[in-house]
């Protein structure tokens, strides 16, 4: 009964966590269901055909035909390697019969997708992998019903058996690709199956699933190329003896031509004569000899199946082809991808002809030698940059060989720094590295990924967004529309490629909080007062060279009635070197950088030698034990973790004061405490007080206090030696127990703390806190070993509830649980 009730849970709790996806037929599963799969086990081929006939004549056409139930998820990272990839998981482990029993997971007639049409070819491919071979063509589908080439049902497996199977499917305009990776009891094993049309068949660009594949018709070069309107090239390339180079000189060997369109090889051609005084009459020399080899690649290079950041090799020995590739939003209603090669656009592309596949470029490719940083050490306008890379070591990532993207700020770019800032940068010092990573993307983004009137995000070696927009041109605007990153820098020039990469060069350093100085940062927060004394004092250079630092500045609202702002408003030059105010800026720094993730009770060094305490209380009446609150010394936070160079800026609600006296002497101190001062004197109490390495609230009435309470209490006995240690001791805790951590209650979430003589003081919230009976009158008066509080009466601890005894239980009857203990 418990095995019959443990899986009915586990039937019930998969159809609850899944999710049903009712695919159409072009991603159907039931695709894979003519795949010759990995069979669950090893049986004999003769056995599982007599089971297929047995089979075949007790189901019905519909349970073949049923599809699984699967949980789909679409990629759409703009930099996918495989683009449009449906991410099928299946389930084997009870059958297509079981999801069929609740409905709605595909029913119904569908219609055929075109890959299950005529003229399609099929390609398998398998990797046997750690898995044993098995006779015969059985195959397994996503629930692990054995069938053969006709989708016949031959056999479930056994309920103990273990299978686990993922497939992936990609639909393309001429083809479909299904891979099933099965894993059976530990061996794995993948098959690939790519049905495509079939050579001198195709589909039409963003056809419907169901149009066939139909015979198309295939020209030569010379002709398909003027019909992609890319004639020049071609031509070119013939008169010039290079075209049977191009085409592998008749071997029969498939090609891949990048073809320039005449527009952009007409530019080229002007442009190359009149740097080169060429007559245009005259043949031209080797270098267009290797340009048209550059143009050429070995092999049916279809661009959907071309993985981003893809290099090809070209026909001129030591070149090879970048192909990009991005992702357009759908509701754009354009092709789904834009392509590049070496950051040309690709405007036409997959368009067979009788020689090779054709693809048309908007530009002409050239040789690349040098990697990117090679192209940032020669030109006359980046030599801060180049030298901000090399003293950082960053030069080095742009020198591997992995794919890189940098948008390069000029001189001028620097000139627009303020000074202390720019000067930390040439040197190497601060946050120069992370202010170059913020430049830096690991991956080749050309501007053809941005589109007019589009946003395009991408993310730097930070992990933060970087946000691209391109302008709209303008009416009979001939140049190129502005690309703007972030709204903060315009890209001067774009796509120029390296051997590893692309860059940009940009007119404006793209500013990110994590590299800023702690100086700009705190302008930007508004923490303009504790900023202009820490110039004023001459210690913001100071500042902004300090790493690993957190920093606890005071707002502008906490600062503007101090006696800082007075002086800083009347008398600024004399802040200057003043011993005061430095020690004032400095306690407010501490180290090394904390996070509030990281926050924790303790005493925390500051850069001034003295250490701040920092408390953690709860906000939440019913989660006393989820802290969201912290006091510095019992100033809260206010806004917190605003990353600046390896550093961290919090902002409190006061500023902060060194405490100079421990909590005996702050009695002493006050004549307005001299009656709990006397109290504790006779209480045999002072070093106790005194003691530096504990921590104490201490909770005072006033003088007037005492003396309301005398009066009220002249016919009483007095008090015993015991009972006074006890009266005063209960106005002593030994914990810190900030105002701010204290905040209103009612019943029953209420909260107390204790006190050393062991009574519970309930402690809220109204007006002002409030301890027991007594008010809080004066809130965070900081000692060295604690805090003390002022309030407005004696603390009368209330008296414990009366007991209340159960009637004795007899031994027959047990509690069975809690509730049976109190009720």
């Amino acid at each position: 009964m418990k095995m019959l009730r443990l899986w009915a849970c586990l039937v019930l709790v998969c159809s609850v966590q899944a999710t049903p996806f009712y695919s159409d037929s072009s991603y159907g599963s039931d695709g894979l269901s003519e795949t010759d799969f990995v069979p669950l086990e090893q049986q004999s081929l003769q056995q599982a055909r007599q089971d297929a006939a047995a089979a075949a004549a007790a189901v019905p056409a519909q349970a073949v035909q049923s599809k699984p139930f699967n949980v789909d998820a679409i990629t759409t990272d703009v930099n996918s390697p495989n683009p449009a990839v449906f991410f099928q998981q299946s389930f084997p482990f009870f059958g297509n019969e079981f999801f069929n029993s609740f409905g709605g997971f595909g029913f119904g007639n569908t219609q055929e997708p075109w890959w299950k049409g005529p003229n399609v070819c099929t390609e398998k491919e398998e990797n046997d992998g750690a898995t044993t071979e098995t006779d015969g063509d059985e195959t397994v589908d996503s629930f692990g019903q054995e069938r053969d080439g006709t989708s016949s049902v031959i056999r479930s497996p056994l309920f103990g058996q273990f299978q686990f199977s993922v497939n992936s499917c990609a639909e393309k305009p001429n083809k479909h690709v299904c891979t099933k990776i099965v894993n059976q009891n530990g061996k794995k094993k993948m098959v690939t199956l790519t049905r495509q049309c079939c050579y001198g068949y195709g589909r039409p660009r963003n056809a419907d699933f169901t149009v066939p594949c139909e015979k198309i018709e295939i020209k030569d070069i010379e002709a398909t190329a003027a019909d992609m309107g890319a004639q020049q090239f071609i031509e070119s390339a013939k008169s010039a003896g290079e075209l049977g180079n191009m085409l592998s000189n008749g071997q029969g060997k498939k090609m891949t031509l990048f073809i320039p369109n005449d527009a952009a090889f007409q530019e080229y051609r002007s442009q190359h004569q009149q740097e080169n005084n060429v007559d245009d009459s005259k043949p031209e020399g080797s270098q267009m000899s290797s340009i048209y080899k550059l143009h050429s690649v070995l092999g049916d290079v279809e661009l959907e199946d071309v993985p981003n950041d893809k290099l090809l090799q070209s026909e001129l020995p030591g070149q090879k082809i970048r192909i990009n590739s991005y992702q357009l939003p759908p509701a754009l209603g354009l092709e789904p991808y834009r392509y590049a090669a070496n950051c040309v656009p690709i405007e036409k592309h997959d368009k067979l002809s009788e020689q090779a596949l054709v693809h048309t470029l908007r530009g002409v490719l050239k040789p690349l030698t040098k990697n990117v940083m090679d192209l940032i050490r020669e030109r006359s306008d980046m030599s801060i940059m180049r030298t901000v890379l090399e003293k950082t070591n960053v030069s080095a990532l742009l020198e591997a060989d992995k794919p890189v993207t940098i948008f390069v700020p000029t001189d001028a770019a620097f000139d627009k720094l303020e000074p202390h800032f720019r000067r930390a940068l040439k040197e190497g010092r601060g946050c120069a590295s992370n202010i170059l990573k913020n430049h830096i993307l690991d991956l080749t983004f050309c501007s053809l990924a941005t589109l007019p009137g589009a946003k395009t995000t991408t993310y730097n070696l930070l992990g933060e967004p970087l946000l691209l927009n391109r302008t709209r041109s303008a009416l009979n605007q001939t140049e190129q529309p502005a690309i703007y990153i972030n709204n903060a820098a315009k890209i001067l020039d774009a796509d120029i490629m390296g051997t590893n990469g692309v860059l940009h060069v940009i007119d404006t350093i793209l500013p990110t909080e994590s590299a800023l100085p702690m100086t700009t940062l705190m302008s930007q927060k508004n923490v303009t007062i504790f900023k202009r004394l820490l110039e004023a004092s001459g210690l913001d250079n100071n500042f902004d060279d300090l790493d690993n630092i957190t920093v606890f500045a005071p707002t502008d609202k906490a600062l503007q009635n101090s006696e800082w702002a007075r002086i800083l408003a009347e008398q600024p030059e004399s802040l200057k070197n003043n011993k005061a105010l430095t020690e004032f800026v400095n306690y407010h720094v501490v180290q090394p950088m904390i996070k509030t993730c990281d926050l924790s009770e303790s005493l925390l060094p500051t850069v001034a030698g003295t250490n701040v305490r920092l408390n953690l209380y709860s906000t939440h009446a019913l989660f006393s034990d989820v802290m969201n609150r912290a006091t510095v010394n019992c100033a809260r936070l206010v806004h917190f973790d605003d990353e600046s160079c390896g550093s961290v800026l919090h902002q409190l609600d006061r500023a902060l004061t060194p405490p100079k006296n421990n909590l005996l002497n702050a009695l002493e101190a006050n004549p307005n405490y001299s009656k709990f001062l006397e109290l504790v004197r006779k209480a045999n109490l002072t070093q106790m007080l005194a003691n530096e390495s504990d921590s104490f609230t201490l909770l005072v009435p006033k003088n007037d206090v005492f003396e309301e309470f005398s009066v009220s209490s002249e016919s009483k006995p007095a008090q015993s030696q015991a009972e006074l240690e006890a009266q005063v001791k209960t106005h002593i805790v030994n914990d810190v127990v900030c105002c701010a951590g204290i905040i209103p209650t009612n019943w029953p979430f209420v909260r107390s703390i204790e006190s050393i003589s062991g009574q519970h003081l309930r402690i809220t919230r109204d007006r002002r806190p409030k301890i027991e009976n007594a008010g809080v009158t004066k809130c965070d008066l900081i000692a060295t070993n604690g805090i003390l509080h002022e309030i407005n009466d004696i603390i009368v601890p209330r008296p414990p509830p009366p007991q209340h005894h159960r009637p004795q239980l007899t031994h027959s009857y047990q509690p069975h649980g809690d509730f049976d203990v109190f009720f």
